[in-house]
């Protein structure tokens, strides 16, 4: 019997596929996804199946056995030698290959900035970001016109001899990717794209390269320059003005110039489309060499390192690029967050693009640094003037409702938000003196994830709560999942950095736990799962986050208009600082390492390419990233091609900018950075609120969170609003009473973060200022004494497994690592 998103029943005898049992110590992972556990719901005449893996949705019914068809991953050799990858700006090619021209299904473009393109059967259609970015209201956006036409605003590049073509992906890097055309079997074309840069390179082994335009010469579309094997064309449609080069490497003839299709005749079949970083005005015949003299040699991998300095956890971030393994010249196109964190020289060439000013230099690589703020397991006790009896009565009201009431959903996301919030509340009852209530509670997580890391129950499959290891797209897929976390492989980085944050707590007080022969195996797998190392064989390195970029991508089908997308950076850092903690709780330099590169750059993005905060700061021009005329502070989702002020479920301003600051923890105090800055983020994010504050808030808009984020900007008021108020309202999924009772009062005391003027030598570790006074804290995971070193001289001497807290008035700071070197 299938009921409306009810378990699918079949007749069949199901045999347990797992792995063996010592390689997830104590826990089982299932190889497939097991028929009772698919959801099934009718839509009228069509019906769509959730839970059933990367999966195409639509079945034929929900009556009887569902068996949903296979998605598998458009990959060919040596792509298809290694772990799947389609989290990036690439990813719609990996899961769908091409889409067909006129195909309403497939909207996606891939958007190797400054260039989006739409990989069709037929090559590709490429149009530069710039030249269509156009500001509206509540976004900054190309809203491509006619997206599913073979050629409309730019150029179209196709195949002489072929029109009914399959792409895949072919090869990748840290920050490019190569995708080839094919008839069956028989490559046809290839084209290597990466990411910053203005150039496509081209192979062509059958036919000729064809360049199609929307109009033949004349207003929409001329030739401004030739000589040699090298063509320029400029196209104007749709008030989007695209220069481009296209230059063969060996002789190459042009014919039928100034029509709708150009045909390119090369000895050697090998090309290199430019785009130049010019509007209106004609590209001069300095910018056309400067460009054609790095055209011709190819790249074909672009390799971002990084480095964590253990004086002061500063990250110094490299790019790399290469060709056949060696470094080669080019010119790069550096992101803001590149460039002004970096001492690289740069060319005059520059462009505005989705990120802001796109600079380019000639190099074969460069270096830009990143501060680190530092994260705690929680806030301590002792330092907010909050009352004890109301915390320790808010604490076991919580624990009296029982195990039943703490967790309750069978999904990845829902559940690991409970877990979350059980994890921070055991941490504040534990340094509270509440050891049974701790216990209480970290017994039930731990009945929880016991319960998810094992795939059979008592020998049998189970239809809910387990894991299955997909070879195919090398990933852990969490049953039930939401929000396409199966389908799109969407925020697993969201979903299981809650799991793990879960597991850092209960390790920080049972660490046999997660020893090799317990839980910890699992917990680093659904680490490995969304952030694995360089050389894991098993997953992609760092799954969600794009190195090229120095943020995270949500989605790995991406089939959209802009290409793909993140809107909570808060959830992401949650997740790299939970890797940070269950790497200290279990002595794993390297882990450490990782998750503060991934912390700390995703907290640089956020203040980036999110807030703008040069731009709010009214730096000089080129240092804004949002145009003038967006008049907004922040956005709330990033895509490929642009960023809006909008959240995937609501277009409440609460939630809009309430998203980037969930859950509330000492993982995401990089949010109060800058205290004058917030202050005016709070106020809009209140806006719409009837008086102003977080008490006028609607239910379900998430007071406590806003309470929380205003507390690091002003903490008085906003616990004088949450004592206005009182404590009779619904918390948000991942918050309780007692934390932002605890987390406001706290906050009070504490004043502002003051990382960023100062650094510590423990990641461990963050100091506060309050009117010249600052509180410096650090937790030991260590099980020796540890002295842990500030910036200004100050040091603490930690004990095992404790906090250690010190106020003093403040220093004159030395300065740590700038986020603004090119400021300079």
């Amino acid at each position: 019997m299938i009921l409306q998103w009810g378990l699918v029943v079949v007749g069949l005898t199901l045999v347990a596929a797992c792995k063996a049992p010592d390689e997830y110590g104590a826990g089982s992972v299932s190889a497939r996804i097991y028929p009772q556990s698919y959801q099934c719901e009718k839509q009228g005449d069509r019906a769509r199946v959730r839970s059933a893996g990367v999966v195409y949705p639509e079945v034929p019914s929900c009556e009887g056995q569902v068996r949903p068809h296979q998605r598998l991953p458009q990959t060919v050799a040596p792509a298809a030698r290694k772990p799947t990858m389609a989290h990036r700006w690439w990813g719609n090619v990996a899961f769908f290959g091409e889409h067909g021209i006129g195909d309403p299904d497939g909207i996606g473009y891939i958007t190797p900035d400054p260039l989006t393109a739409r990989i069709t059967e037929r090559g590709m259609r490429l149009m530069g970001i710039p030249a269509g970015l156009r500001v509206q209201e509540d976004r900054v956006t190309y809203p491509i016109p006619n997206p599913l036409d073979e050629v409309f605003d730019g150029i179209a590049l196709a195949n002489s001899q072929f029109d009914e073509l399959d792409a895949f992906v072919r090869d990748y890097s840290d920050g490019s990717v190569t995708l080839e055309w094919r008839s069956g079997h028989r490559p046809v074309m290839a084209a290597t794209f990466v990411q910053g840069s203005p150039y496509v390179y081209l192979s062509v082994y059958r036919g000729d390269l064809l360049l199609r335009t929307h109009a033949p010469d004349g207003e929409h579309k001329g030739v401004f320059h030739q000589t040699g094997n090298t063509l320029g064309l400029w196209t104007d449609v749709a008030g989007q003005r695209n220069h481009f080069l296209l230059t063969g490497h060996g002789d190459t003839a042009f014919r039928g110039l100034h029509g709708r299709e150009i045909r390119a005749v090369s000895k050697t079949s090998h090309f290199t489309l430019t785009w130049l970083p010019v509007g209106e005005e004609e590209p001069t015949l300095d910018m056309v060499n400067a460009f054609l003299a790095h055209a011709r040699q190819p790249v074909d991998e672009v390799r971002v390192e990084y480095q964590v300095d253990p004086a002061d956890y500063s990250v110094t971030v490299s790019h790399q690029y290469r060709y056949q393994g060696q470094p080669v010249e080019t010119l790069a196109g550096l992101q803001p967050l590149h460039w002004k964190n970096s001492k690289q020289v740069l060319t005059d060439y520059q462009v505005r693009s989705s990120r802001g000013l796109l600079r380019f230099a000639q190099t074969d690589g460069f270096d830009y640094q990143l501060a680190y703020t530092g994260v705690l397991p929680g806030l301590p006790p002792g330092v907010g003037d909050y009352d004890p009896k109301r915390l320790q009565g808010m604490i076991r009201a919580f624990v009296d409702s029982g195990p039943g009431t703490w967790t309750q959903a069978t999904d990845t996301y829902w559940a690991g938000k409970q877990y979350g919030k059980v994890a921070e509340l055991a941490l504040l009852a534990r340094t509270h003196g509440m050891t049974a209530e701790a216990d209480a509670l970290i017994d039930g997580l731990k009945a929880e994830l016991e319960d998810w890391f094992r795939a059979e129950e008592q020998g049998q499959p189970k239809a809910a709560k387990y894991f299955v290891y997909d070879e195919r797209w090398h990933t852990v897929l969490g049953v039930h999942e939401s929000f396409g976390a199966h389908q799109a492989l969407n925020d697993h980085h969201f979903h299981y950095g809650y799991f793990v944050r879960a597991a850092a707590e209960i390790c920080r007080v049972d660490p046999h736990w997660c020893s090799a022969s317990q839980w910890g195996p699992m917990v680093e797998l659904l680490i490995r799962d969304y952030a694995a190392g360089r050389d894991d064989s098993r997953f992609p390195y760092l799954r969600h986050f794009d190195p090229a970029f120095g943020f995270s991508w949500a989605s790995g089908s991406a089939n959209y208009l802009l290409g793909n997308n993140n809107e909570s950076t808060s959830e992401a850092a949650s997740a790299y600082g939970a890797m940070i903690l269950y790497g200290l709780v279990t002595d794993q330099p390297e882990l450490v390492d990782r998750g503060v590169y991934l912390h700390a750059s995703t907290a640089a993005a956020f203040w980036e390419y999110w807030s703008d905060i040069d731009g709010y700061r009214d730096e000089k021009p080129d240092f804004h990233n949002f145009p003038r005329d967006y008049n907004k502070i922040t956005t709330s989702i990033v895509w490929g091609s642009g960023h809006v002020f909008a959240t995937w479920f609501s277009d409440a301003h609460a939630h809009i900018l309430g998203i980037q600051g969930l859950p509330s923890s000492p993982l995401i105090l990089h949010l109060g950075q800058h205290p004058g800055y917030l202050r005016d983020y709070v106020e809009l994010g209140l806006s719409e609120a009837v008086n102003g504050k977080p008490s006028g808030l609607p239910d379900g808009q998430w007071r406590d969170i806003w309470w929380n984020i205003w507390a690091m900007t002003d903490a008085d008021a906003a616990m004088a609003d949450m004592a206005q108020h009182g404590f009779d309202y619904a918390p948000e999924e991942g918050e309780t009473k007692a934390h932002s009772y605890h987390w406001v009062s706290t906050w009070q005391n504490l004043g502002h973060l003051a990382m960023g003027a100062l650094t510590a030598d423990d990641p461990a570790a963050v100091a506060f200022e309050k009117g010249g006074r600052y509180t410096y804290i650090a937790y030991n995971f260590d099980r020796s004494e540890r002295r842990v070193t500030f910036s200004d001289g100050t040091v603490l001497t930690v004990a095992p497994g404790s906090f250690e807290i010190q106020q003093s008035p403040g220093k004159a700071p030395r300065a740590g690592v700038s986020l603004y070197e090119n400021a300079k």
